[in-house]
């Protein structure tokens, strides 16, 4: 009862950090609208790299990293993008609930991307879709599997001192299915504090109506970002984490966002 109670207030602490990001990313829009073009200069960078590690007290970890390169220009002006990605996966999963029985697996991941960037002033999404290969390995059998992976990437500064940004993907491997969000106040210099969500299917289809209902991990907390070393971003992730079949958590996490 109490377990039922949690869940669905931290069902509706995420739901309103959803609508919240939505909120400032159509603020956003109508501000880049009123803006003049997108801003150019020839000194921006047109490769970014991206990377980020995190863990929860259940026993899952993960490392994700890609490249994405504008061709023609900046990384920040409207354009052709590619990526390349690669992410690695360490969980546990429940093999038996009578006797409780817990294995482990991972899974290896990378993907070669194209797509397409659309920036404005203080808004900017990105649409990427492409080839993926996969090797899943669950107690000790190991599997290896084509795909294809698609992204969106949202980001948001719609004042001077306010941030939102978010993130979609999906991948036909183990149809896996992944929402994230993150709004924050800036607090010194670039620097912005926040609530953060984000949720996570397994072996779900696209057209699939159970999405409530069919979640298998999920994440509230807070994150701060934007802190510089040199010419790179880190961000700092904390809070609490769900596993529908382990229970409940928590997890920590750090990203680096290196543009050059």
């Amino acid at each position: 009862m109490m377990f039922h109670a949690a869940w669905k207030v931290a069902l509706a602490v995420a739901l309103r950090v959803l609508v919240l990001v939505i909120l400032i990313f159509i603020s956003a829009i109508a501000t880049a609208r009123a803006q003049a073009l997108p801003t150019a200069t020839t000194t921006t960078p047109n490769i970014a790299i991206n990377t980020s590690f995190d863990a929860d007290s259940l026993g899952n970890r993960s490392i994700y990293l890609d490249s994405t390169f504008a061709p023609f220009g900046s990384i920040y002006e409207t354009g052709v993008r590619f990526r390349a990605t690669g992410n690695a996966n360490w969980y546990r999963f429940l093999t038996s609930e009578d006797p409780r029985i817990l294995a482990n697996g991972r899974n290896l991941e990378g993907g070669l991307l194209a797509g397409y960037a659309f920036s404005w002033e203080r808004f900017r999404i990105t649409g990427l879709v492409g080839p993926a290969f996969g090797k899943i390995v669950n107690q000790g059998v190991m599997t290896d599997r084509w795909g294809a992976k698609a992204v969106i990437d949202l980001y948001a500064t719609p004042t001077d001192r306010t941030m939102a940004s978010g993130s979609v993907s999906y991948s036909t491997i183990t149809n896996y299915f992944q929402v994230e969000a993150k709004t924050g106040l800036k607090i010194f210099d670039d620097i912005y504090f926040g609530p953060e969500a984000r949720f996570t299917w397994q072996q779900i289809l696209p057209w699939d109506t159970n999405f409530s209902t069919n979640i298998s991990t999920m994440r509230l907390g807070a994150h701060v970002s934007g802190l510089n070393i040199g010419p790179a971003q880190i961000g700092i992730s904390a809070g609490w984490a769900h596993d529908r079949q382990l229970g409940s958590g928590y997890y920590g996490g750090v990203n680096l966002y290196l543009p050059f």
